[in-house]
């Protein structure tokens, strides 16, 4: 006697199928990815090391080292304080970190250190000039147009005006002198621009600014009587024309004072 299947069992038979499907589908392992060609991989590989090879090899090795706006610091010196030496990579060789340490010399105002390929460094560097010598404990203070400090040395080594009557008590290498008196500080940078404008700067003069309003320089054996400078200009432009026509022996007083005023004179009193 045969009995008849039941829908029900039929349909449960067919869910199952489906699920069975579903799950070998879902573990069924993935298609293979396709190789990459070896011949690719090692064209890369062999691009990579003849680019290595070629950024290493001595083409790139530091043959020649220009400095340029440099007068204070020789070619060899600004080479010693960055570590710069023929045969260095100029690829790899730090340039941004070397200006950088320039920069932190005193005298050296702006650095910038650039390529010329194959190999070549250019140095270029915006460097600041002494103006002035101020005596300091047995030594002279370098100070620059700005008046900061430069250097400090026992000896003046140019001709350059030699300032006293500022007051002041420490410094900082490479910064502003922090005087207590800042307009005698102003007066000084002033009478220094003027001495250069006129070409003054190969006499040794001395110029004491302990009161602003009364300036004494000294040239030689005279003293010359300034006064302010409220007329500097013409001041330093008459003292540069007479100091040349006295001779160096000569000793004196030179009064400029009175050109301030509309019908002021010029004065010289020989000292016997």
């Amino acid at each position: 006697m045969f009995r008849k299947k039941s829908k029900k069992t039929n349909k449960q038979n067919e869910l199952f199928d489906i699920d069975l499907m579903e799950e070998l589908e879902y573990y069924q392992k993935s298609k293979p990815k396709k190789k990459i060609d070896q011949r690719v991989i090692i064209g890369v590989a062999f691009g990579l090391v003849v680019i290595i090879g070629l950024l290493l090899s001595p083409i790139f090795a530091l043959k020649n080292i220009a400095a340029e706006g440099a007068s204070h610091y020789s070619t060899a010196e600004l080479c010693e304080k960055i570590g710069l030496s023929k045969g260095d990579n100029i690829l790899f060789f730090g340039k941004g970190r070397a200006a950088k340490t320039l920069e932190e010399d005193p005298y050296i105002a702006d650095a910038k250190l650039s390529m010329r390929l194959p190999d070549t460094i250019v140095i270029e560097v915006k460097e600041r000039k002494v103006r002035g010598y101020v005596p300091y404990m047995g030594s002279y203070l370098y100070i620059d147009e700005a008046g900061r400090v430069l250097d400090v040395q026992e000896a003046c080594r140019e001709a350059l005006p030699v300032v006293k009557g500022l007051a002041f008590g420490n410094f900082t290498l490479g910064e502003v002198i922090p005087v207590e008196n800042p307009e005698a500080l102003d007066v000084v940078l002033y009478i220094s621009q003027l001495m250069e404008k006129y070409e003054l700067l190969d006499l040794v003069v001395e110029i004491d600014v302990s009161n602003p309003k009364n300036i004494h320089a000294y040239v030689n054996q005279v003293e010359i009587i300034l006064g302010d400078m409220e007329n500097g200009d013409t001041k330093i432009r008459y003292m540069a024309e007479i100091m040349k026509t006295i001779p160096k022996e000569d000793r004196g007083t030179l009064d400029l004072s009175e050109l301030d005023k509309p019908n002021g004179t010029v004065v010289f009193r020989y000292l016997t």
